[in-house]
């Protein structure tokens, strides 16, 4: 499984997709009503792509509440292909998963969505339009990445599309390896700041370029302000402190060839501190030096000084010069782990098993939800992680489900 979004995972039965209440980790619970308010009261919406032999349709549920004991998807909006979704403005969007082409929805009575406007991404180039190569900077000015190292800049609120922007200076190529942007996991906002990170990359995801780039744009005149160099390998996840300070870290994919060859590029994880648009030199950090020497992924801040990252026990895995790379980096062979950067601490988190290294986390709330799919992909567990690091199951959904977002 290829878990940059890019591959089909393995057939669902068709059989599943209707007339399914997705039950929580519990005994038979009572299907979930649909929302009763029709006004101010909090609105969340979560998606899940479920796959058959003639193609994938995506299930997009709207909940009042995070705490529900099961989904049933004879409430949930229908749409073709893996289609993603998006939230700005107190309005739903959605990515349609066969054109090019946005839709957006207002919430209506009983939690239905209604149909608020399209925008077509068709004159620009691209197949389709995904909601992960989109940053909402806010509820007026989103970018939608374009051929890598360019964006689409648009309203959400007027639906429109104002045009296009470069990143100068920014290398196509790099040691024969070719550049690659980061998802929407990667860039953060603040301070008027987008800051969108760039890595190096060969066409099969193994060799990785030592160094990466973060690009900062003025979020006021869409123009790039400068390229920071980092001295790390496949920068594609960003994380937030609450003091400002952001965090730059690795996917999965920069993981398999530090593995399997000792003159791979070590992965790391760099910081620029708030108020501030260079790298704080002083604080580069190489993550697997709190967890036993082993490779890490995702390194996301929660609180306090605490975050979490994925970890690789390759200790339970025989490697031999014939294992595949994505025997590694797709494999369940990892575990979550709760880290203090600054203290040099660490310890699994508790009520997880093993699972593939490319984990989805959602902050809301104040709370952590955790979405990980079987090893078929067929079926989706949410877990909240509590402040003492515990992982408890709150429910599951059939297909992949990896994306969570608040409305209002």
């Amino acid at each position: 499984m290829n878990l940059n979004r890019r591959s089909t995972p393995a057939p669902v039965s068709a059989a599943l997709l209707l007339g399914a209440a997705l039950a929580a980790c519990g005994s038979d619970p009572e299907p979930l009503e649909p929302c009763a308010s029709e006004g101010t009261g909090p609105v969340y919406a979560i998606a899940t792509s479920i796959f058959g032999d003639e193609g994938a349709s995506t299930y997009v549920r709207l909940l009042e509440s995070l705490d529900v004991q099961s989904i049933n998807l004879d409430q949930a909006s229908e749409h073709a292909g893996f289609a993603t979704i998006g939230a700005a403005g107190g309005k739903l969007f959605v990515g349609d998963g066969e054109a090019p082409e946005l839709r957006r929805y207002t919430v209506g009575a009983g939690c239905g969505l209604q149909e608020d406007g399209r925008l077509s991404f068709a004159n620009y180039g691209p197949a389709v339009a995904p909601l992960y190569k989109n940053v909402f900077v806010d509820a007026s000015t989103a970018y939608m990445q374009l051929e890598e190292s360019r964006r689409i800049i648009w309203n959400p609120e007027a639906m429109q599309i104002s045009g296009t922007a470069d990143a100068p200076g920014l290398p196509a190529e790099r040691d024969g390896l070719t550049v690659r942007a980061g998802y929407d996991r990667s860039t953060a906002v603040r301070s008027g700041n987008s800051f969108q990170p760039f890595y190096w990359a060969d066409n099969s995801f193994y060799r990785f370029s030592p160094t990466s780039q973060i690009a900062v744009y003025s979020n006021a005149d869409d123009r790039l302000v400068k390229l920071i160099d980092a001295p790390c390998p496949g920068l594609d996840m960003a994380t937030q402190d609450e003091a400002g300070h952001l965090y730059f870290s690795n996917w999965v994919f920069s993981t398999a060839a530090p593995v399997l060859s000792d003159d791979a590029p070590d992965n790391c994880a760099v910081r620029i501190k708030a108020g501030e648009l260079a790298l704080d030199a002083g604080w580069t950090r190489k993550l697997s030096d709190i967890v036993g020497g082993r490779q890490t992924v995702a390194y996301r801040y929660l609180e306090n000084g605490v975050g979490i990252v994925a970890v690789l026990h390759s200790e339970d895995m025989n490697i031999t010069e014939n294992t595949e790379p994505n025997a590694i980096t797709g494999g369940s062979h990892w575990r979550l782990w709760r880290v203090n950067v600054e203290a040099g601490t660490g310890q699994p988190v508790d009520g997880l098993g093993k699972f593939a290294g490319g984990y989805y986390a959602f902050r809301i709330d104040g709370r952590t939800f955790l979405l990980l799919p079987s090893a078929d992909y067929a079926k989706t567990t949410v877990y909240e992680l509590g402040v003492q690091g515990v992982a408890e199951p709150r429910f599951e959904t059939l297909g992949w489900a990896y994306q969570l977002v608040k409305l209002r």
